[in-house]
């Protein structure tokens, strides 16, 4: 299934995820994206390969057709929602990160069934309780690097233990900084 991290911190907020795509037990690919950069917002999500696909898909064109028609990106509680709607529909678990009203990164967990979560830490997928653990002990105070550098270990950890988490990561980062 996968295993993907959001971390909120002092920095800005990072996502991480693997690439593997394992259904039915088995690995079907080490090449899948669960992680994606839209600009100013980034998205992770977990679930079927196809229900992944389409909550890329449908996320992405909202958030270009919000972009377009107001010329800003949407903010983390707007994005979260649209997420929340789309990952409800397609059976997704998913993480989002976005600047609030303030111009702060912050990171929204999204459950299958389309709740809201805003926990500063957060994992979804078949190595979650691995990568929690590694993120339940950690400060995230710290600067982006650092940040990113434990979503990464958190990932690694959730490998290490689950056939279905891979070692190939990706992440996206969104800086406190303004950039």
């Amino acid at each position: 299934m996968a295993t993907i991290v959001g971390i909120e911190a002092s920095g800005g907020a990072i996502l991480a995820g693997d690439r593997v795509l394992a259904e039915g037990g088995t690995v079907e690919s080490k090449h899948k994206r669960h992680v994606f950069d839209f600009g100013d917002v980034g998205a992770a999500a977990v679930g079927e390969s196809g229900d992944i696909d389409e909550f890329r898909r449908r996320l992405e064109s909202e958030n270009r057709t919000y972009e377009t028609e107001r010329g800003d990106p949407m903010d983390v509680m707007r994005f979260a929602n649209v997420a929340a709607d789309i990952a409800g529909e397609e059976g997704v678990e998913a993480i989002v990160v976005a600047r609030d009203n303030r111009d702060v990164p912050r990171v929204r967990a999204i459950d299958a069934e389309g709740g809201i979560l805003t926990d500063e830490t957060v994992a979804f997928g078949s190595g979650a309780q691995f990568a929690l653990g590694v993120l339940d002990g950690a400060t995230v105070d710290i600067d982006l690097p650092a940040v990113e550098e434990l979503a990464r270990d958190a990932i690694e950890a959730a490998a290490d233990r689950d056939t279905a988490t891979g070692a190939d990561i990706d992440t996206y980062r969104l800086s406190g900084d303004g950039a």
